[in-house]
């Protein structure tokens, strides 16, 4: 009568939660920190270090997305 979909729901849960992730990372925090970082006032290597943050978030968010993909197959 029911098919057997054993971890199927695991899978769909965490793609889920990674596309909110990358939703919410990309059009509020990343645009957020940037805003906050162009509005402190920071000079020199403080700067430098600090304008990395965006690129890491989106790095972390690639590589969830990238995670995710390659275990489904």
């Amino acid at each position: 009568m029911f098919k057997d979909k054993h971890g199927q729901g695991g899978l769909v849960a965490a793609f889920i939660s990674i596309l909110v992730a990358v939703i919410v990372g990309v059009g509020v925090a990343i645009p957020v920190i940037q805003d906050t970082i162009v509005n402190a006032a920071l000079t020199g290597t403080t700067l430098t270090i600090v304008n990395l943050i965006p690129l890491m978030i989106g790095l972390v968010l690639f590589v969830a997305v990238a995670t995710l993909i390659t275990v489904r197959g």
